[in-house]
């Protein structure tokens, strides 16, 4: 940034972003523009801007210069209180995040022991729940100040720990009434809509009738259903079937998170979820989808592999029910006829493919694989994997690869998906570098433009750069954001087509990826010439009311 030399300006503004290729959010082709910014607001975007005068000028030549991207699912909000720069997000272009989704919601998470799992995960920080609702969590974030801005859902499964704990039976009628009158007051104090993550509990013991009921509280302030499906894989068309009822049902749009088809049998059955999808939105529903460009997903090693029954209760009853040798053999039965590939212990077979992620108890396992562990150990994969959940008390996540990358072409290529991390708010320094995360953390809108556009021609770089700005604007319903046009907040990214690209990996995810030149969050600059400037001007953006 270099201060404007020319006087004798007919009009003063803070920042000019000059001579670069402006891609403005809408999927039209690109122009040669200058930017004007005064305070938090674009004031004019021009092929020139004669009479305009800067305090500081960002030479943009040979550069693009889009909206700030807006990452529809992330899970920043249990890093937030301990990561309020979050350099991850934006060293990749991000300005605004929507936290709260797959049902987890640290806003509505309560200092209580239903939620020893928040608890846990923040305490290793050194942070307390000090905040008893969406409006309590929304003031701290504000008052400890964050880079990007923040935009919350109202997780179902947070929900359902405060009215009922983790038992594991469907709802009554008066336990769903609790359950709408909390949605209703967090929609009040400004969420967005309502996430749910099927595949975890306690939101797995929910039915259509409860997750359309508390779903419907939405409808009158426009808020939206995001679901991490019930199942990803053998039973996924059944899953986006449930999905698209529970819109119908409620009355509200439907956003499948983070869409694709685990396991190497599942892959290609995307093409029939997404004419599901065209079905439901020729009737009316409104139906969306995000993804993230990687072929491994990451999540909870007890979630991808034990049978739903063994997860019942806290991590303590998964952890004794592993421990007890009866009920052990019964896990490891169940495993093994659900998937009787995972028998096979030889290297090239599947769980050569799944690797620890976060592992805070040993971090030493981090990175290894389950079949590289288990000929260490001697005993099966099955049987080291059930070791690593029961020592780790549940508190241990795997990296498997069983995404394929055809899939991912074909659901990134489709007209109503966006571009989401699925990723938590980290940075390379600290305890938080300590952990093996998932390069989407870092890479996830670079490795779009680089790897998808650039590269492979998948999309246009007007179309990448649309799904991951005015897409995700619109199914928020986020006015002023999204577009890079007069009157628009003033959230951008300067970047270089020609080297824009991640830049980590598995093995070594903390690293920033490439090209990106320069990120302002409401005006001002939160990235710059590789680094981050320390400014926390994100803001927490509360849905208005109705």
């Amino acid at each position: 940034m270099t201060a404007c030399a020319s006087g004798g300006a007919d009009q003063v503004v803070d920042i000019i972003v000059a001579g670069g290729t402006v891609l403005d959010g809408s999927g039209t082709d690109p122009i040669r523009a200058d930017v004007a910014i005064q305070g938090d607001r674009i004031v004019a975007v021009a092929a020139a801007l004669p009479g305009y005068h800067a305090a500081a000028v960002i030479d943009a030549h040979g550069l693009r210069v889009a909206p700030g991207f807006i990452d529809i699912h992330t899970h920043s909000d249990i890093s937030v209180h301990f990561n309020p720069g979050m350099a991850s997000m934006v060293s990749q272009g991000v300005t605004t995040q929507v936290v709260g989704n797959c049902s987890l919601c640290l806003g509505l998470a309560l200092d209580d022991p239903a939620f020893a799992f928040e608890r846990r995960w923040l305490s290793s920080h050194g942070v307390k729940i000090t905040w008893s609702d969406m409006a309590g969590h929304l003031g701290r974030v504000e008052d400890d100040g964050v880079a990007t801005n923040y935009v919350m859902l109202a997780g179902h499964g947070t929900i359902r720990k405060r009215v009922m704990g983790m038992a594991g039976r469907a709802a009554g009628a008066d336990e769903i009434e609790r359950m709408k009158a909390i949605a209703l007051r967090a929609m009040e104090q400004g969420a967005w809509g309502l996430s749910t993550g099927l595949e975890y509990q306690p939101s797995s013991y929910a039915g259509v009738e409860e997750l359309a009921a508390v779903s419907s509280v939405m409808r009158a302030y426009g808020g939206f259903y995001a679901t991490h499906l019930r199942n990803e894989g053998d039973l996924l068309l059944e899953a986006v079937r449930e999905a698209i009822q529970v819109g119908e049902e409620a009355g509200v749009p439907v956003q499948l998170s983070h869409h694709k088809a685990e396991g190497r049998q599942n892959w290609g059955k995307v093409h029939e979820t997404l004419k599901l999808v065209e079905a439901a939105r020729a009737r009316g529903v409104d139906i969306q989808m995000d993804q993230y460009p990687y072929t491994a997903f990451m999540t909870s090693m007890s979630i991808q592999f034990l049978p739903d029954w063994a997860l019942e209760g806290d991590a303590d009853d998964v952890g004794a029910r592993l421990r007890d040798p009866g009920q052990r053999a019964r896990v490891r039965e169940a495993m093994l006829a659900n998937r009787p590939e995972w028998a096979d212990d030889a290297p090239g077979g599947v769980w050569g493919d799944v690797r620890i992620g976060a592992s805070r108890d040993n971090p030493a396992l981090q990175g290894r694989t389950i079949a590289e562990l288990a000929a260490e150990r001697g005993v099966s994969c099955v049987d080291t994997t059930l070791d690593l959940i029961a020592s780790a008390l549940n508190f241990i996540s795997a990296v498997n690869f069983a995404i394929s990358e055809e899939d991912i072409a074909v659901v990134m290529r489709h007209p109503w998906t966006m571009i989401g991390s699925d990723a938590v708010g980290t940075a390379p320094v600290g305890k938080m570098a300590e952990e093996k995360v998932h390069p989407r953390c870092y890479g996830t809108f670079p490795r779009v433009l680089g790897r998808y556009c650039r590269e492979k021609g998948l999309l246009s770089e007007a179309a990448a750069v649309q799904k991951m700005t005015q897409l995700p604007a619109s199914r928020l319903g986020l006015d002023g954001r999204g577009l890079l046009r007069p009157g628009y907040f003033a959230d951008l990214v300067v970047y270089d087509p020609e080297t824009v690209g991640d830049a980590n990996s598995y093995e070594d995810p903390h690293q920033f990826s490439h090209g990106i030149d320069t990120v302002l969050v409401n005006g001002r600059v939160a990235w710059q010439d590789g680094a981050e400037t320390g400014v926390r001007s994100g803001r927490a953006l509360r849905r208005p009311s109705p």
